[in-house]
């Protein structure tokens, strides 16, 4: 395809545009002002100078009484598909109090395309976010969408023609480096005058089949979940006084790829590159780290006595504050937030390691409750079992735990908040009505425990009942696989597939199925241990199905179980990251290349979640003080978008590790480094606490922007009526357990887990 050329289109109001073939992006409202008093000023530049590839343009902009400014862009071609705009603006003259913000706007057209467009802003729209299938976005409701700068982990937004591949993005390539805190009163006031150097970038649909890509400085969200669930937007303006100097630098692309996943993946490589992403440095090393994380794990184990509870129940609970130790509730969940075997799968790989049997024994002791007394006789695991009760509750895992603990709904209100309890009280209703599991909890209960198993039976420990209800448990699989090779996201304890109510379990079949990306992993460990071709056979079966379903159209969801408002299956990062992990294993344990390149197609768009560049925080918030990087951290659903930050990804390094020596692709290994070292920044260590009560404590997740943060009162904080700069006030012991198991993987198979060594040898260095 030939090389993107700089245009002037010769008119009385001329504009600049990039062609390459027949795709076109005309810059066609270059310079918009939108002043704090007086009404928005569009206009076209006032000369034009072309040399070569370069075109320099300038404007003057006068608002009466309020501002003037003099405006220099100058467009570059720097790269066969990319120009350079350097905007430079000069206030000459301004009103005391004045304020502004810029927006350029650039419309992309691709001839036959039909209107056949897919988008991509980081963390929160992905393709067209339309996994119900009913046409419409599913989360803000329309495909016009802006995203705060802080929100935008690649700084960049993208669009595609999915009929002629032609494809377009606009990057700012100049990093925010400042923000300043928002009052209470100007997050209730929509329109905020603030010091800030946070923009927005975004989509606009238009009816004539073309799309506009436009920035602001700074930021504009129309329709947004960072101050309420209701979309409520809002807008900032700059500070101005005469002589001020305002530089900015975006980048336009026109580009042609066979898939949105390519498409996605050249932008982040070419932001990388950009915005100069390097290995962040969190001050402790991946070993001491892990040193502390494993010794804190010990504070939240609790065993119940016979006199407490017949069946002695021990588990390591979860939603304790950080600040203070204390524990909510005193719950046991397997799988999802509380994940009891993955802890007590670290925790007896940390007293091989260590030979303190301690350890191993408080391991044993939770796999041992789990296996006599938490399943089905049709193989089904329970979820969360109440100790104090002795009974099993559902559903209501993660952020939504509270539900568990409230006595009534003013109690859930204390608890959660007004906005929270209101959105999801019917749903709460009716599911209080339905006994079941998801699929994810479920196989994350018995992998870990298969893998503890495999150690056990290494160091000559025998634990035949754990293998007995593993292959219980893999028989239910077996059993409820549907003859595609999809299972759906929940079941009833009967052993049904759960479709009602569809806010919960899904309102389309992608959505319904949406746990097949979690058995995989159990089946090939079954499959390994007692050499039944069954096991192998089903999961090549589900592989085939995810990728059918949600590799090759570019639609992932379903990783989380829980969810604040909206819906509960939702695109999020934890989805992608469990399906590569399920086509990783399935092409190690068949060979075949065709599960191979899928689980590279996934891990690039997980790579896409994950931060290239620091979030500037709020000076005194609790981020700012502890010297907290965002590069590296990824988002976690597209309803918080990149506003909240979590801790998932530390599982899952050595499985994009192990895709990126098995591919060759030597930039998925550096995105796993980033990821590795940059989420240690939310660790407390003994040089920086981080006001937490111990080392080795690392909250569910951190703000980096807002999310749901009009003030509201609540008694659990989790990360509702939280600001940015703040973290969610919660721990789990799965934090810790996720970050071991990457890193025990990477000794394992590497003999290091510190990355420089790692990349030599791969023969990388």
């Amino acid at each position: 395809m030939s090389a993107v050329t700089l245009q002037v289109d010769g008119s009385p109001e001329s504009v600049v545009g990039l062609r390459r073939g027949r795709a076109t992006m005309v810059v066609h409202r270059p310079i918009v002002v939108v002043p704090t008093r007086g009404a928005p000023m569009a206009t076209q530049y006032d000369t034009f100078d072309a040399s070569g590839e370069t075109v320099r343009c300038t404007a003057t902009v006068e608002v009466p009484g309020e501002l003037a400014l003099d405006i220099v862009d100058i467009y570059r071609v720097v790269a066969p598909d990319a120009v350079a705009l350097t905007r430079r603006v000069e206030v000459r003259q301004a009103r005391e109090g004045a304020g502004m913000r810029l927006e350029l706007e650039a419309a992309a057209t691709s001839p036959g395309g039909g209107g056949a467009w897919q988008y991509f802003l980081p963390c929160t729209l992905y393709n067209r976010n339309d996994s119900d299938g009913d046409g419409v976005e599913d989360y803000l409701g329309t495909f016009d969408q802006a995203l705060r700068d802080d929100k935008n982990g690649v700084l960049a937004v993208l669009t595609r023609c999915e009929v002629t591949g032609s494809t377009f993005s606009l990057a700012r390539t100049s990093a925010p480096t400042s923000d300043a805190a928002l009052t209470r009163e100007e997050l209730l006031g929509r329109r905020v005058l603030q010091p800030t150097d946070i923009g927005s970038l975004g989509v606009i649909t238009r009816p004539d089949g073309s799309t506009v890509l436009h920035a602001e400085y700074p930021f504009r969200e129309e329709r947004t979940f960072c101050l309420d669930m209701a979309g409520t937007g809002w807008e900032a303006f700059c500070p101005v006084e005469t002589g001020q100097v305002i530089e900015l630098a975006y980048e336009l692309r026109v580009d042609s790829t066979g898939d949105l996943t390519e498409a996605i993946w050249r932008l982040f490589e070419r932001q990388r590159r950009l915005l100069g992403t390097s290995r962040p440095d969190p001050g402790v090393t991946l070993d001491d780290a892990l040193e502390h994380r494993q010794l804190a794990t010990q504070l939240s184990y609790r065993r119940w006595t016979a006199e407490e509870n017949p069946k002695e129940p021990a588990g390591f609970l979860v939603h304790f504050s950080p600040r203070t130790g204390d524990v909510q509730g005193s719950l046991i969940e397997f799988g999802f937030s509380g994940d009891q075997t993955l802890v007590a799968w670290a925790q007896l790989e940390y007293g091989y390691r260590t030979r303190v049997p301690l350890y191993r024994d408080r391991a044993r002791s939770v796999i041992d409750f789990f296996v006599r007394h938490c399943q089905l006789d049709n193989g089904m695991p329970q979820g969360i079992y109440d100790p104090v009760h002795d009974r099993f509750v559902y559903w209501f895992t993660g952020i939504l735990m509270p539900f568990q603990y409230a006595e009534d709904e003013q109690d859930v209100r204390r608890f959660v908040g007004k906005q929270v309890a209101e959105a999801l009280m019917p749903v709460a209703r009716e599911l209080r009505g339905v006994e079941g599991n998801y699929t994810r909890t479920m196989c994350e209960s018995f992998w870990p425990l298969l893998l503890a198993y495999e150690l056990e039976r290494a160091h000559a420990v025998e634990h035949e009942d754990w293998l007995q209800a593993a292959c219980r448990f893999g028989e239910f699989l077996l059993r409820s696989q549907a003859s595609d090779g999809s299972w759906y996201r929940a079941y009833s304890t009967s052993g049904q597939g759960l479709t009602s109510p569809a806010s919960w379990f899904g309102a389309s079949e992608v959505e319904q199925k949406s746990g097949t990306i979690f058995p995989v992993p159990v089946l090939v460990a079954l499959h390994r241990i007692t050499g039944d071709g069954r096991y192998l056979d089903a999961a090549r079966k589900a592989a085939d199905y995810i990728i059918d379903a949600q590799v090759e159209p570019t639609v992932y969801v379903g990783g989380l179980n829980d969810t604040t408002h909206v819906k509960s299956v939702k695109t999020d990062a934890v989805g992608v990251m469990f399906l590569m992990r399920s086509l990783l294993t399935v092409h190690e344990a068949t060979g075949e290349p065709r599960y191979l390149a899928a689980a590279v197609k996934a891990a690039k768009v997980l790579c896409s979640w994950v931060y290239l560049w620091d979030v500037p925080m709020p000076e005194g918030s609790l981020l700012a003080r502890a010297g907290f990087r965002s590069t590296g951290w990824a988002g976690c659903d597209v309803i918080a978008s990149g506003s909240y930050l979590d801790n998932e990804f530390l599982e899952f390094t050595a499985d994009l590790v192990r895709v990126a020596e098995l591919s060759g692709e030597r930039a998925l290994f550096e995105v796993a480094e980033l990821v590795e070292y940059g989420m240690q920044h939310a660790l407390s260590t003994p040089e920086n606490d981080h006001g937490y009560v111990a080392p080795g404590l690392q909250c569910e997740g951190v703000l980096t922007s807002y999310w749901l943060s009009a003030p509201d009162v609540t008694a659990f904080s989790g990360a509702v009526n939280k600001v940015k700069g703040d973290d969610n006030d919660t721990c789990n012991a799965l934090t810790n357990a996720q970050a071991a198991y990457g890193l025990y993987l990477l000794a394992d198979r590497y003999g290091t887990t510190e990355f420089t060594e790692i990349r030599r040898r791969l023969g990388w260095s």
